[in-house]
């Protein structure tokens, strides 16, 4: 962890729980890693290119602690939804959300309880967030899942994925196209990304 990252933790966590590492149960699986943070900066930079808007619908997959769900809340997304497998990881991202919620400009935060790679995406995502959360079937089972809402409701959807080590498995899907690269700063290692929209 870089300097960097420790003084964010330090001052953007104070009083909610999502800086440290977590293994879970649920994450004894090949396609499936345990939980690490995502940089506080990471989310904000990535939506300076994507944009917001009230007719967003913002969906963290492996949200873990909900720091990134927090985040997406505190812009003017119409709905924002964290999807864990971990019942208590997700116990602690609605405890820290609500101890944030007065920092919230989304009305709709959700956090769901359930496998990836069976959860119905919503007809209304339009932006989907990844930090390696996993990959193999499980990642594949997820696109496919969010193609399959695009095709049932033709949309554009962007997807935000951080350390995106499997991101051709993104353009293999032939549904998205590599609009944006973010490199991580020094001492940022997990913290490049790639954004993607549906084509």
């Amino acid at each position: 962890m870089s300097w960097v990252e420790w003084l964010a933790n330090l001052v953007l966590d104070r009083g909610i729980d999502t800086a440290t590492h977590a293994r879970r149960p649920e994450h004894e699986h090949p396609d499936r890693l345990s939980y690490l943070p995502s940089g506080w900066h990471v989310l904000p930079r990535a939506l300076r290119h994507v944009g917001v808007s009230d007719r967003d619908t913002f969906v963290d997959f492996g949200c873990g602690k909900g720091r990134v769900v927090h985040q997406a809340a505190r812009r003017p997304f119409r709905k924002v939804i964290g999807v864990e497998i971990s019942p208590e990881l997700a116990e602690v991202a609605r405890t820290s959300l609500a101890a944030r919620s007065h920092q919230h400009r989304c009305g709709e935060v959700e956090i769901v309880v359930a496998d990836a790679a069976e959860y119905a995406v919503p007809d209304d995502v339009t932006m989907a967030y990844f930090f390696h959360p996993f990959y193999g079937a499980t990642f594949d089972a997820v696109l496919r899942n969010i193609v399959d809402s695009i095709d049932r409701h033709p949309r554009r959807v962007s997807l935000i994925y951080v350390w995106p080590l499997f991101a051709q498995q993104v353009l293999d899907t032939g549904r998205f196209r590599l609009v944006k690269e973010l490199r991580g700063g020094p001492g940022e290692q997990r913290h490049p990304a790639k954004i993607f929209e549906s084509c």
